[in-house]
């Protein structure tokens, strides 16, 4: 199954998560978000960020996908939480109850789902190599949902503040995940605040990479806005180019140095400056 089609020109290849402003209701998030010149979202769908989608969720999907196309926009991925993949009690059946009204969200959106790697914690339920397998066991289920409606399924390793949070965590972990079950979010973010090499990483993974999210960060911070880190840009889209990534760039700008009176501005100017990059390197 392959990954839903995006879109080539390269100013239109930046997106915005909703993430980006999460306190602000839905509506409101998607007409700033539109106002930047951004076509493409990710839909917050976690309940500890943000509650521009509800989890569990009960709401109309087609009420979501009205209101997104109203704004002119559409949405790449519902970004989701769907509880503790690496929870031995959460069976089969409890977990496609929470997944499959999010499955529905992404399949009337024609959107991707992402879902994080295990708790947000570093201790294992059982032991590491369980918990590996557990999540393995739990993204399985989820792929199955997925495909049965069309949409990919896309997880988030590593991430700093979940079970997974090294590389060598996720290369273990995607190991026993072939890429016809999902691909890869690759968030910079998360790899630069857990002392990993980004770009390295990025070489390795290949085509794995589906989809990319982007804020800075410096290692035990990963809520920085663009310039206040570490991550090259410049260095992160040419190699992603290089490696003929064609997905889309999601700036996921949950940052906490920005006052909120100044998000709106932060927010264009920061995807001014990705469009800008990834103009250049074409």
């Amino acid at each position: 199954m392959t990954a839903p089609a995006r879109p080539s020109a390269p100013s239109v290849r930046v997106g915005i998560s909703t993430i980006s402003f999460r306190h602000r209701p839905l509506p409101e998030a998607l007409r700033l978000i539109a106002t930047t010149g951004a076509r493409e979202i990710d839909l917050g769908a976690i309940p500890d960020v943000t509650d521009h989608v509800p989890v569990p969720f009960t709401g109309d999907p087609a009420a979501y996908a009205e209101a997104i196309s109203a704004a002119g926009l559409r949405a790449g991925a519902v970004n989701a939480d769907p509880g503790d993949l690496n929870d031995p009690a959460l069976d089969e059946a409890a977990l496609t109850e929470i997944v499959q009204p999010l499955v529905e969200l992404a399949a009337a959106l024609d959107a991707a789902l992402i879902v994080p790697a295990g708790r947000a914690s570093y201790e294992p339920f059982v032991d590491h190599e369980s918990d590996l397998a557990q999540i393995a066991a739990s993204l399985t289920v989820i792929s199955h949902l997925c495909e049965a409606r069309g949409v990919r399924l896309l997880v988030e390793v590593l991430h700093h503040r979940r079970y997974v949070h090294t590389v060598e965590a996720a290369d273990a972990l995607l190991a026993q995940c072939p890429a016809e079950l999902l691909g890869v979010l690759f968030d910079v973010s998360h790899v630069v605040t857990s002392d990993e090499d980004p770009l390295k990483w990025a070489r390795r993974l290949g085509d794995r990479i589906e989809r990319v999210h982007l804020r800075d960060a410096v290692p035990g911070d990963l809520n920085l806005s663009l310039g206040a880190g570490q991550v090259d840009f410049t260095a992160l889209v040419g190699t992603l180019e290089l490696l003929h990534f064609e997905g889309t760039y999601i700036l996921e700008l949950e940052t906490h140095d920005i006052a909120e009176e100044d998000r709106e501005a932060d927010v264009a100017r920061s995807h001014a400056e990705i469009a800008a990059l990834l103009d250049a390197s074409v």
